[in-house]
């Protein structure tokens, strides 16, 4: 970052002359601001955005610099505080402080979740890291990966490896697999064909919200954060307060033996996405929001491309 002012310094002292040139903290390196605004190019720098462009840096650098963690903070407004906090709470995410040398190309995640213990994740962790250098491959553990039914599981770049063993591994990095595998999936074409998205189209024409909320209440559909709370009073509580309002489907999920979320987003995405814009016209939610963990990939790939899909379709719009 250049000096504002190369001859006294904009920020004064009380003594002629001892003024600082730039403020306090790490300043933007001019390096670092290119290579993150070439990065981001014209995407949006919305706050609510942060981590996905911090899965870009991650993604194409491998780890996290102090440096680009200060320039995309200057680029999204940010105050490089906030940038780190988020970016340190996430254990995908490699943050590498300033001399700090930057992690190997390859990294095993192992998971250290009470399924994965039980059958011996640690046994395998241990088998993995002999043998193997360091400065190529690091092994760490990892928290909950949400494969629980095919413990114990690692993951190879992005690539999940069920049922695990060294040797699955080994064959796994020979062939440079690192890339999530994609299953089979009902897309939004057989979704369609097989009347998905028409109770949404109708009741968008000329549906009684007070009926869908009634019919919500009947089912006896309650929340599982604790409360058990009833879903349909929710729905009319949160329907007769003053807007704006928003809609967050959480499809983070770690509890010992959870793995539904991605059970049915693996599968039939368009069941999930038809509900969430369902809830969203029944309490006039402006904006939805999805928030999917790392630790599924697939889930990911399959939500971007089937989003676009009903773009596409005008179902909901761009963005």
């Amino acid at each position: 970052m250049a000096p504002l002012d190369a001859r006294t310094g904009v920020w004064k002292g009380k003594e002629p002359r001892k003024g600082r040139r730039t403020p306090k903290g790490r300043q933007v390196e001019d390096s670092a601001q290119d290579e993150i605004r070439a990065l981001l190019g014209d995407r949006l720098r919305r706050r609510d955005l942060l981590i996905e462009h911090l899965h870009l840096i991650q993604d194409r650098y491998g780890h996290l610099s102090a440096a680009h963690i200060c320039a995309l903070a200057d680029e999204m407004r940010l105050a490089q505080a906030e940038v780190y906090e988020v970016a340190t709470f996430y254990a995908h995410f490699d943050v590498v402080r300033a001399g700090e040398a930057p992690p190997p190309a390859l990294t095993i995640r192992v998971c250290d979740s009470l399924s994965c213990e039980l059958a011996g994740s640690e046994a395998l962790q241990k088998a993995l890291e002999d043998g193997r250098d360091p400065a190529e491959v690091r092994v760490v553990r990892a928290p909950c990966m949400g494969r629980c039914d095919t413990a114990p599981v690692l993951e190879l770049g992005h690539h999940h490896i069920d049922e695990a063993t060294p040797e699955k591994v080994t064959a796994a990095i020979e062939a440079d697999h690192t890339h999530p595998d994609i299953p089979d999936y009902e897309d939004f074409e057989a979704y369609r064909t097989a009347g998905g998205y028409e109770t949404l189209m109708s009741l968008r024409e000329n549906g009684d919200w007070e009926a869908v909320q009634e019919t919500v209440l009947a089912s006896g559909l309650r929340g599982l954060g604790g409360a058990g709370f009833p879903s349909g009073k929710k729905w009319g509580f949160v329907r007769g307060n003053p807007g704006p309002r928003y809609l967050a489907i959480n499809g983070d999920e770690g509890e010992p033996g959870t793995f539904k979320d991605r059970y049915y987003l693996e599968r039939t995405p368009h069941l999930v996405l038809e509900g969430m814009l369902l809830a969203a016209w029944a309490v006039e939610a402006e904006t939805c929001f999805l928030y999917m963990r790392d630790e599924y990939p697939a889930v990911l790939e399959i939500l971007a491309r089937e989003i676009a899909a009903l773009e596409e379709a005008g179902i909901v719009t761009p963005g």
